[in-house]
């Protein structure tokens, strides 16, 4: 794919070492540019054929040159710092959406209102997330990460202290929104970090690293919130969050450093004000004493331009949903991860039901998917990342470390997947057992290891597709994962505020029976993009291509009639000022 238009690049003369004074520029991105004057030409094509005994013949693929700036400046320990940073970041999302699971019926009788009136701030708090990260996303794309985050968490904050005091109905609906929008822009921004500072080749183990807060927030989260509710009263849940929110604007406003491509390109571009950290400000210094190449910080300084402030536009997150290959990812992510948060909502009432326990084992009951997410987040990260390495050495693909490749030609949705495959089937089976366990009343650990199963399998395909949309944005990531959340959250609530009356009409075993059919018709999508994803992806750049060049000719025809107007009009002035001056005579002296 080809650089996003904002990332600023820098020119060198190399007019001594290549031919016909060829100017070589680098983009932040690690792409190099070459051309003789005004002709850009973006990459390097590799025809693999009869010139190489190792090579498929008949392939044409794409690599970056080896030369130029890094991809990103933070070293491996900088990026485990961020990696983690973002990670912890994003359990303020599932940590603000389930920690009060187990306090449920606490709260339906401290309010006097019903149970199900209850799972409505489920529902209100969902749909708020599904609309708020459109907003903070896109804002992030343009104007840096750290000042998202620190917006999100100080709104985040602000809810949770007013969730803890609030004594009504109507106030626990409207800040349960509030509260959704501060954090649920989180799990955006940590996909868009990942995105910053690395490439596709690690990509796969770094989003699983991001992504673990996500998805183990929703195991944990209920664990938490049930020993506060039992021990210290429910309201101790909303004042734990506003302790933990608190340590992390603490923490990011000192030491996250800014990642934003559109803002600090590698991270090589001194960041200013609010989105420079001491340790964004250290990366800097210490790159500007070890850079000794062509690509130094005077050249990169010197590209610097004064950014303006523009409002997000949400519509964005929409116009990916219109793009063929990425709507049907969107919803093959959002249905499959609806199966986990539709388990998760019906643990409280069918285990209190089956098993008649209390608010602490109820949390409890929540660990096992807890810990196959974990597992998942570990491990399947590296699988992808070998696959890919895999079907690079298979294709004569050189993989440089630390540069972004063009994947135009690579088949990454294979890539991604072959893995994307057993874990769907493992999700789908572990929701069938789920299910027949609740429903004929065996020992509580059938369902507990049907529930590993279940945040295994999800987890998985959850990671690697969402893995898959920042592969085909690299420009906007936030506003892909804006569009995750958007699809994501609007099935979840569908699916949690429907999951009990379905048990009640159906009982829990043909309820969970008829949504694991579903996910083995679905699984039809998985070898469908496998087969046609690369050639969409071919078409829409084509598109992309041609409305650009097309845009192109219009402004430089617009250009040229003006230019053209300007010549014949200087002739005509001049003649009209000539016969002014006659008509006024000679000037008095």
């Amino acid at each position: 794919m080809s650089p996003p238009a904002s990332a600023q690049s820098f020119a060198i003369e190399e007019s001594n070492s290549r031919p016909n004074g060829l100017v070589r520029q680098f983009t932040h991105d690690g792409r190099v540019l070459e051309a003789p004057g005004e002709r850009h030409e973006d990459e390097l094509d590799i025809e693999q054929g009869a010139e190489s005994e190792d090579k498929r013949p008949g392939i044409a693929l794409s690599r970056t040159i080896s030369s130029g700036p890094p991809y990103t400046i933070f070293g491996p320990r900088a990026k485990m710092f961020i990696i983690i940073s973002v990670s912890v970041s994003s359990l303020i999302s599932p940590f603000g959406a389930t920690t009060f699971y187990p306090a449920l019926n606490v709260l339906a009788r401290e309010l006097d209102v019903t149970p199900t009136l209850v799972n409505l701030a489920l529902t209100t708090y969902m749909i708020a997330q599904a609309i708020a990260p459109a907003i903070i996303a896109g804002m992030s794309d343009a104007s840096g990460r750290r000042t998202s985050f620190i917006i999100c968490f100080v709104i985040y904050i602000v809810a949770n202290i007013g969730l803890a005091l609030q004594t009504n109905y109507a106030a626990l609906l409207i800040l349960r929104m509030v509260q959704a929008a501060g954090c649920s822009a989180a799990i955006a921004l940590a996909n868009a970090v990942v995105a910053d500072i690395a490439t596709s080749a690690e990509r796969g183990r770094y989003m699983g690293y991001a992504t673990a807060g996500l998805l183990v927030g929703p195991a944990f989260g209920p664990t938490i919130g049930g020993v506060l509710s039992q021990f210290l009263g429910w309201r101790s849940i909303f004042w734990f969050l506003v302790i933990f929110t608190t340590v992390l604007l603490v923490v990011f406003t000192l030491f996250f450093p800014e990642t934003c491509r559109n803002v600090v390109g590698n991270g090589s571009i001194p960041a200013k004000g609010l989105n420079q950290s001491i340790l964004g400000y250290i990366q800097q210094r210490r790159h500007a004493r070890s850079n000794e190449s062509i690509h130094d910080d005077q050249s990169i300084v010197s590209t610097q331009r004064k950014r303006k402030f523009t409002f997000p536009n949400p519509l964005t997150t929409l116009k990916i949903l219109g793009e063929k290959e990425s709507c049907i990812v969107l919803l093959y992510n959002g249905f499959f991860f609806t199966g986990m948060m539709i388990c998760v909502a019906s643990v409280p009432d069918l285990f209190q039901r089956v098993y008649h326990l209390n608010e602490l084992e109820i949390g409890l009951c929540y660990i096992s998917l807890g810990v196959g997410s974990l597992v998942s987040a570990l491990t399947m990260g590296h699988v992808v990342d070998w696959n890919f390495r895999r079907y690079a050495s298979r294709l004569g693909f050189e993989i440089k470390k630390g540069k972004q490749q063009d994947l135009e030609n690579f088949p990454i949705e294979v890539v991604r997947f072959q893995v994307v495959l057993p874990g769907h089937v493992l999700g789908t089976m572990g929701i069938l057992v789920y299910g027949w366990t609740l429903k004929f009343e065996t020992h509580i650990a059938g369902p507990e290891v049907a529930l590993f199963f279940i945040g295994f399998g999800v987890s998985t395909a959850f990671n690697l597709t969402n893995t898959l949309l920042i592969d085909l944005h690299r420009d906007k990531p936030a506003t892909a994962t804006a569009a995750v959340n958007f699809v994501r959250c609007l099935l979840s609530a569908a699916g949690a505020a429907a999951i009990i009356p379905m048990c009640d009409a159906m009982n829990p075993g043909w309820a969970f029976t008829l949504l694991a059919l579903i996910y083995t018709v679905y699984i039809v999508l998985v070898f469908w993009i496998m087969k046609s994803g690369q050639r969409w992806r071919q078409e829409a750049a084509a598109k992309q291509k041609a409305k650009e060049e097309e845009k192109r000719a219009i402004e430089e025809a617009e250009l040229d009639i003006e230019k053209h107007s300007s010549a014949e009009d200087t002739p005509t002035r001049r003649k009209s000022q000539e016969k002014q001056e006659e008509a006024e005579g000679p000037p008095e002296r």
